[in-house]
Order: structure tokens, then C-alpha cells, then sequence
């Protein structure tokens, strides 16, 4: 925490060591604007239509690489000198690969009921979606030296449903996936988002971009035996 006027010498405390600089009112307007953003928080998941199946025994059916750059992108894209936060379950992040985690560009932030809440080797661990949320979304809150801009929830099933039956999420972005290839040979999955979409509105693909500050291929996309889309929903008023 810090407080400083325009034109005088700010003093940054952080253990032993006291910094003093002088502060421009330009730079204080900008941090103080960027303390007063709320981050957001989205829900982001690549779905199988039409009952929304995610998985098949704990595994992703599908690989699908242009989407997972567009989740990279999207996950990690953070206005200047802040960062996004990925929260996910204790198995969606063991069924990340050692050597990509934590996911990079990102605060990964780990929730588990058999977890105390701590920090270790720059991840996060929680034991509720409500302490998560008590602590990131609001505007003070900074991870080291950076504000989080948005919070994105990525997994598994029983995060996704947790989340989506309050009032915590304010935006979704899932990609719309149907199997186009033999048909026996479709996938069966077991694991299904249990939401409302009567609760949510379907915006034009241009708030995605607008959301994201990201390129992504519009429209129809095809890899192997599966075409999707990327879309995005939001709340109805």
C-alpha cells in the first residue's frame, strides 16, 4: 500500500529495502486508475454440442492445437503491466504436464478442498472458490508487483458448476465443438457442464476480440473430425 502527491518523492517499502523516486501526477493517475478496475471474471471451455460434454474419463477427447493457442492467447492476453489469473482444480492441474506448468504469463492459482491457502513456487492454493474470489476480485489486489486484470476459471467440471450457480462469473467464453467423423467412432464422454443458458445472451463474435484484444479465425474451424466456433455469452439484463 502506498499514498503519494503529485511532484514529491514516493517511498516504496517492500522488507529491508525503501525506494524514493519521484512521481509524475500522469504516473499516479495511471496507477490509481488501474487499482479502481475490478478484474473480470470468465468462464473460458471448449464444450461438445448439444449437452455441453467436456471430458471423457478425466482426459480431453480431443486436441484440438489451433483452439488450445486460442485459449493461450486468451488466457494470457493482460493489459500493460498487470496479469490475468487461471483458477482451476486439483486434477485439471495434475493432468497438465510437469514441464508446462504452471502455465506461463499467468498467476495459476489451484483449488482444493485438502489445501490450505498458500503460495508455493509462484502457484497459488486455495481450499474454496470463496476465498479465490475474496482476494482476487476486487480492485487492491496485487500478485508481487502486478495487478490482476482478469480472472479466468478453466477447470474441471466441478469448478465450472460451483461457479456458474452464483453470481461470480460475468462473461463466458466457450468454443462450440461438434464431431463431424465416423459416427462410430464418436467420443462418449461422462462429464457435462450442468448450466443455464437461459441465464446468458449470445454476443457477436466482435465482443470477443474486444474482450481479448486478440486475432482469432472466425467462424467455422475444422481439424479432423471435429468443427467449432468460438463464442461469447453474457448475462441478460
Amino acid at each position: 500500500m502506498f499514498s503519494c502527491e503529485p511532484g514529491r518523492s514516493l517511498f516504496i517499502s517492500h522488507g529491508c529495502l525503501i525506494i524514493s523516486a519521484r512521481v509524475s501526477s500522469t504516473w499516479l493517475h495511471h496507477i490509481h486508475m488501474i487499482k479502481s478496475l475490478k478484474p473480470v471474471t470468465s468462464v473460458i471451455v471448449a464444450a461438445l454440442s448439444p449437452k455441453y460434454g467436456i471430458g471423457a474419463q478425466g482426459k480431453l477427447p480431443w486436441r484440438l492445437k489451433q483452439e488450445m493457442k486460442y485459449f493461450k492467447d486468451v488466457t494470457s492476453a493482460a493489459r500493460a503491466g498487470s496479469i490475468n489469473a487461471v483458477v482451476m482444480g486439483r486434477k485439471t492441474w495434475e493432468s497438465i504436464p510437469k514441464k508446462f506448468r504452471p502455465l506461463p504469463n499467468r498467476l495459476n492459482i489451484v483449488l482444493s478442498r485438502s489445501f490450505s491457502n498458500e503460495e508455493k513456487d509462484g502457484v497459488l492454493y486455495f481450499n474454496s472458490i470463496d476465498s479465490i474470489m475474496s482476494n482476487l476480485a476486487q480492485s487492491n489486489y496485487w500478485y508481487h508487483d502486478k495487478p490482476i486484470d482478469k480472472i479466468f476459471i478453466i477447470g474441471g467440471a466441478e469448478i465450472y458448476n460451483s461457479v456458474m450457480k452464483g453470481d461470480l462469473v460475468d462473461n463466458l467464453l466457450v468454443t462450440n465443438i461438434r464431431y463431424v467423423g465416423n459416427p462410430e467412432a464418436e467420443p462418449v464422454l461422462d462429464t457435462f457442464l450442468d448450466w443455464d443458458m437461459s441465464l446468458w445472451e449470445q454476443s457477436n463474435v466482435s465482443r470477443i476480440r474486444e474482450f481479448s484484444d486478440v486475432e482469432f479465425e472466425e467462424g467455422i474451424i475444422k481439424e479432423g473430425d471435429y468443427e467449432y466456433e468460438y463464442t461469447m455469452w453474457e448475462r441478460r439484463k
